[in-house]
C-alpha cells in the first residue's frame, strides 16, 4: 500500500471527501449554518459556543474553526456569523485568509436580519458546491495522508497503528484524553488547537474529550480519524472527516458491536488498510447513519 486516491486541492494535501462546509460562528448563527446546509446539500455542524468565552479560549475556538474549515476534506467554506458574538465570524474568516483560503462570509446583522442572510448564504453556498463539484478524485502518494488517531483507552493497537502509519510515510496526529496519555510517543511534536502540524507524529495539547477529540484531530488536518472510544462510549461520527470507529470487545461495546467498524482484535495493519479504503471513498458506519457528533474543547471553566 503505498498510493491513496484522494481529491486534489491545488494548494493543500488531498481531501478523502468533498464538503462544503458552512461553520457557524456562535450558538445563534447555527439555525442560518443549518439552513443554508440544507438547502445546498453542504455540511454544518450545531454547537453552544461562540460567546462566553474569555482568554485563551477565544483564541482556541477561533483557531479550532478556521482549522476546520481549511481541513483538506472541505473544498469550500462559508463562515456564518451573527455579528456581535465573542468568536467574530468576521475574525475567523480574516484567519481563513491568512492561511491562503477564502474567507466567504454571511452575517445576519449585516443582512439586516435572518431572513435576507439566509438568501445571501444560499446564493454564496450554490456558488461554492459549483466549484467544488470540479474537483476529482487522482492517485497520490501515502505522504499526503494525515490520519488522526483519536482515543479514550490506552489500546496497544493505537499505538501500534501509530508505528505502521508512519512506517508507511503517512503524517499522524494525536487527540487523547488524559486515560490514553500513555500513546503519545516521545518524539512528537506539540501543536495547538486549529494548528497543522510539519513533523511525522504530532499530538493535540487541550484537545478535550470525547467527542472534542475528534474536533481537536480534524481541526489539525486529519482527512481520516481512527477513533478508540473508552468501553462505556458509542461510536461517533464527525462533520468533516470519517471516523473509523475501533470497539474495544468489553462493556457497552460487546452490545452494539454492529455499529464499529473495526473489531478491537483486528490487526493494526489492517486498521490502516481501512484508512486507506475509507480515505478513497469507502463510507464508515457514522456516515452511513448520518452520525456527526460536535463539541469543542474549553480550557476554562465559564459560564
Amino acid at each position: 500500500m503505498n498510493t491513496l486516491e484522494g481529491f486534489v486541492r491545488p494548494t493543500r494535501r488531498p481531501g478523502a471527501r468533498n464538503y462544503v462546509f458552512v461553520v457557524p460562528s456562535v450558538v445563534c448563527s447555527t439555525l442560518l449554518a443549518r439552513q443554508i446546509a440544507d438547502a445546498v446539500g453542504a455540511v454544518t455542524v450545531a454547537h453552544q459556543h461562540g460567546c462566553g468565552h474569555i482568554g485563551p479560549d477565544i483564541v482556541q475556538a477561533r483557531d479550532l474553526f478556521v482549522g476546520l474549515a481549511a481541513n483538506p476534506n472541505v473544498a469550500e467554506a462559508l463562515i456564518a456569523s451573527l455579528g456581535c458574538e465573542t468568536v467574530q465570524g468576521k475574525h475567523v474568516a480574516a484567519e481563513l485568509q491568512r492561511r491562503g483560503r477564502p474567507g466567504h462570509l454571511v452575517g445576519i446583522q449585516d443582512s439586516d436580519g435572518h431572513d435576507a442572510a439566509l438568501q445571501a448564504g444560499i446564493a454564496t453556498a450554490r456558488e461554492l458546491v459549483a466549484a467544488a463539484e470540479n474537483a476529482t478524485r487522482a492517485t497520490v502518494g501515502m505522504d499526503q495522508l494525515t490520519v488522526g488517531i483519536v482515543a479514550s483507552r490506552p489500546d496497544p493497537h493505537a499505538r501500534a497503528l501509530i508505528d505502521r502509519a508512519v512506517d508507511a510515510g503517512a503524517h499522524v496526529v494525536i487527540a487523547v484524553d488524559r486515560a490514553a496519555a500513555s500513546l503519545i510517543p516521545d518524539a512528537a511534536r506539540h501543536v495547538a488547537v486549529g494548528e497543522t502540524g510539519t513533523s511525522p507524529v504530532t499530538y493535540v495539547s487541550n484537545a478535550g474529550s470525547g467527542a472534542q477529540l475528534l474536533a481537536a484531530a480534524a481541526s489539525c488536518g486529519a482527512q481520516v480519524l481512527v477513533d478508540f472510544p473508552d468501553p462505556a462510549q458509542p461510536p461517533q461520527g464527525f462533520a468533516v472527516a470519517p471516523v473509523i470507529s475501533v470497539a474495544s470487545g468489553i462493556g457497552l461495546h460487546t452490545l452494539i458491536a454492529d455499529d464499529f467498524d473495526v473489531d478491537s482484535a483486528v490487526d493494526p495493519g489492517a486498521i490502516l488498510t481501512e484508512v486507506a479504503d475509507v480515505f478513497g471513498g469507502k463510507p464508515v458506519k457514522a456516515e452511513l447513519r448520518g452520525s456527526a457528533a460536535f463539541a469543542i474543547p474549553r480550557m476554562l471553566r465559564t459560564m
